[in-house]
């Protein structure tokens, strides 16, 4: 498929990649392959206003969004089949199939086609994130002191989070944008787009490493007394504005793409905390208390610490110089034995 073949349209506040499909007509990239099959007839045709026959096609739409396109109880699908006057089967979740199945007249196809187009739109933001553009710090002696930091904070100063709370030092990394990519033909035009950025890349980076000065915590929360997220920030050890500027191009170049729909500015950090409460904590304790109410005694997703005296005496801390090597597609949820992000590729760095 050209370049060409793509474009991008925004969708109320969002934009997404968009291909030209068959006949003209536009089937969303970021719902995976949507092109539909070659028309099939069926065994009976439809008698309706216009004359043709009753043809069958299939499109492949990622299951994650199968629920939108059914609804509650059906009353999408329903409202679907209605207004199109076409027969549309949806699989069952536990058929594990992305592919929905259109019968109908050639209008009728088209109709059903143009309007599940639409709920994939309408609905894209609803469905998880699957990946991320990820620059992994894989230094072991940054790693190392991390870990150090870690236990030191739990024991001393916000004992009443889980100890999930905590980022495994082996996942440590800056996260320059979110990606879903929902069929496996979306991620390998992921890892092609990062790949084809090489020369970009180069350009802002030489033939120099980028090393990177790894230190100086601080929380998302303007209130340090009900963080959720602690972090450290990450600069360039030569003070060239590297590391901004290759994070500012790969984020610029895949939102342009349509691959980023997310409307935070770039902030470029590593977390190393992410406030849960323990299961067994006291919801009073002042080391670590529910920002919002509770329910039933357990407090809700508000779940706060207070990281004040932390940031008092650690404020300053550095964990060291390390060398960024890679740019990563990652994928979310998934690791190695050494607690690394899985990845389903990369550019290699200088």
């Amino acid at each position: 498929m050209s370049s060409n073949d793509i474009r991008i349209v925004k969708v109320g506040s969002r934009r997404y990649r968009v291909r030209t499909g068959l006949g003209g007509s536009s089937d969303f990239e970021a719902a995976g392959a949507f092109e539909p099959s070659k028309p099939q007839p069926t065994p009976h045709g439809n008698v309706g206003p216009n004359t043709g026959k009753s043809e069958r096609i299939s499109i492949n739409v990622p299951r994650q969004l199968h629920k939108y396109i059914v609804g509650t109880r059906g009353s999408t699908l329903d409202k679907l089949r209605q207004e199109s006057h076409a027969k549309i089967t949806v699989p069952p979740e536990r058929n594990r199939s992305d592919l929905i199945e259109i019968e109908g007249l050639a209008d009728e196809r088209e109709k059903a086609q143009a309007m599940i187009t639409k709920l994939v739109a309408d609905n894209m933001a609803n469905v998880p994130y699957t990946h991320f553009i990820s620059l992994p710090l894989s230094d072991l002696d940054v790693q190392r002191k991390v870990g150090e930091f870690q236990r030191d904070v739990q024991q001393r100063f916000i004992q009443n989070a889980d100890c999930s709370s905590f980022v495994n030092p082996g996942s440590l990394h800056i996260t320059i944008g979110m990606l879903r990519l929902l069929a496996p033909a979306d991620v390998t035009k992921a890892v092609e787009f990062l790949k084809s950025l090489g020369k970009d890349i180069d350009g802002i980076l030489g033939a120099r490493p980028l090393l990177v000065n790894v230190g100086k915590l601080a929380t998302m929360e303007p209130n340090p007394s009900q963080a959720r997220i602690i972090y450290t920030n990450v600069d360039d050890f030569d003070d060239g504005g590297r590391l901004k500027q290759l994070c500012a191009l790969v984020r610029d170049k895949f939102d342009e793409a349509g691959y980023i729909d997310e409307k935070r500015e770039l902030k470029i950090h590593v977390t190393l905390v992410r406030a849960k409460p323990a299961r067994d904590a006291d919801a009073d304790s002042s080391a670590g208390a529910p920002a919002d109410d509770t329910k039933r005694g357990r407090p809700r997703n508000g779940f706060s610490v207070n990281a004040a005296p932390l940031l008092k005496e650690f404020g300053a801390l550095s964990f060291g110089v390390c060398r960024i090597g890679q740019i990563q597609i990652a994928r979310r949820f998934r690791h190695t034995e050494s607690g690394a992000y899985e990845n389903d590729g990369a550019l290699q760095l200088a």
